[in-house]
């Protein structure tokens, strides 16, 4: 047995693996450690070993080594952010509503991504989560993982031009799905826009701005837990669609 060869092809495995879970939205949390990060993906890194069949021909070439980890970080990135996407077109919705509903103005720290968020863009971020996980779409992406290795087997990818026009087109998506998911609350909050805009053209002496505040606070937690019966099914619909994404995803890179 060849451990240095065996450590190679190890190591490319391993740097697939690693890309794909660096930019989940739980994973990619600053409040995960960097040692349980690295620890899953060489866990799952070690348990494809054996059923995974890897061309040594790169084992005497540093250079054609590095550029098949590169390689392979590409894939893993890639498969993540097409995951990433669909949180991300989650988070749009919560911050096109929190902007109309006045919730921009307090923000907090959002303890899993540190970054500043609203309250709304946390509930919604935090509802995709628990239907990711709920519907076992974390048991579709590991099966992904599995099937990449197969579809796009180590060292074989071939960057083409409709592989980055793919990425245009779904990043250009994120906003058409934002709208989708935050709909209800969006187009009522417009009413209500239009409604207190006719009310101070009637009544000047009324302060729309402070006035319209609380009321639009009030619409929005309402119509919020109106719309879950809306708002869910079409969350579920995306992440079901996940895996018909990969799947086109991989037959870009061959």
């Amino acid at each position: 047995m060849d451990f240095t060869n065996d450590i190679q092809a190890f190591l490319l495995i391993f740097s697939r693996v690693v890309s794909v879970l660096w930019l989940l939205p739980v994973f990619s949390s600053r409040a995960v450690s960097v040692p349980f990060k690295a620890g899953v993906s060489l866990l799952i890194a070690y348990l494809l070993f054996d059923s995974i069949g890897v061309d040594r021909s790169f084992s005497n070439d540093p250079y054609l080594l590095s550029l098949f980890v590169m390689k392979e970080v590409l894939i893993g990135l890639a498969i993540g952010f097409s995951v990433r996407i669909l949180f991300i077109a989650v988070n749009i919705a919560g911050e096109i509503i929190s902007i109309q509903a006045g919730f921009s103005f307090a923000r907090f720290m959002d303890p899993l991504s540190m970054t500043q968020t609203t309250v709304i863009e946390h509930l919604k971020s935090l509802l995709a989560m628990m239907l990711f996980l709920a519907m076992d779409a974390h048991h579709i992406l590991v099966k992904a993982i599995v099937v990449s290795f197969r579809d796009v087997p180590i060292g074989s990818v071939t960057i083409q031009q409709s592989f980055f026009q793919y990425f245009i087109s779904a990043t250009g998506r994120i906003f058409m799905t934002g709208f989708k998911i935050g709909a209800p609350i969006i187009v009522t909050l417009m009413f209500v826009e239009v409604a207190l805009g006719m009310l101070s053209r009637m009544i000047p002496q009324i302060n729309i701005f402070i006035e319209g505040v609380p009321l639009k606070i009030l619409v929005t937690v309402t119509m919020f837990s109106l719309s879950l019966g809306v708002i869910v099914p079409v969350i579920v619909n995306m992440f079901k669609g996940m895996d018909g994404e990969i799947l086109r995803l991989f037959r870009l890179m061959v």
